[in-house]
């Protein structure tokens, strides 16, 4: 039943998100990650302003906001942020949700960064790409899985993920 994979061997996705080796723990957390992406368009631009998703385990999301004030408020509408989170993805994968405060890192706009040097994908990179997420039933962790690959394999052309 169990099969030996060397280290470094290539396996599907699917393989990885619904077979032994990751089973649904691993696909059910690169689920709660999409909670990132998708909280301004969720609690709307002026929550989003003031807070920032901190952690999600167990279904309890730990959020870190702005000030005592903005927690005070947001205590009040715990229930509708999290009926609106859920909503957004589409599952409830939101329980509970509680409040931090503290400091909101913005990113610094006169920060200077080397840009990243990006690769184009051959064909073949595309195929195998599609190949490997081609089984996955949810279309938008296969786009988001699609998207990390794409973007890995601009940045690091030689590696074997």
């Amino acid at each position: 039943m169990s099969q030996k994979h060397r280290k470094g061997s290539i396996e599907r996705v699917s393989q990885l998100l619904t077979g032994e080796f990751g089973g649904s723990v691993f696909g059910n957390r690169l689920k709660e990650l999409v909670i990132w992406q998708q909280w301004s368009k969720a609690v709307g631009a002026s929550i989003a302003a003031h807070t920032r998703p901190l952690r999600i385990y167990g279904g309890q999301l730990t959020v870190l906001v702005s000030s005592a004030t903005w927690m005070q408020q947001l205590n009040f509408m715990k229930e509708e942020l999290r009926n609106k989170l859920n909503h957004t993805l589409g599952d409830e994968q939101v329980k509970s949700i509680s409040f931090k405060t503290g400091k909101l890192h913005e990113p610094e706009a006169n920060q200077h960064q080397t840009p990243i040097k990006l690769y184009p994908l051959t064909a073949k990179r595309r195929q195998q790409i599609e190949q490997q997420t081609r089984e996955l039933a949810d279309g938008e962790l296969a786009a988001l899985i699609k998207e990390l690959m794409v973007t890995h394999y601009q940045r690091y052309p030689d590696s074997g993920l």
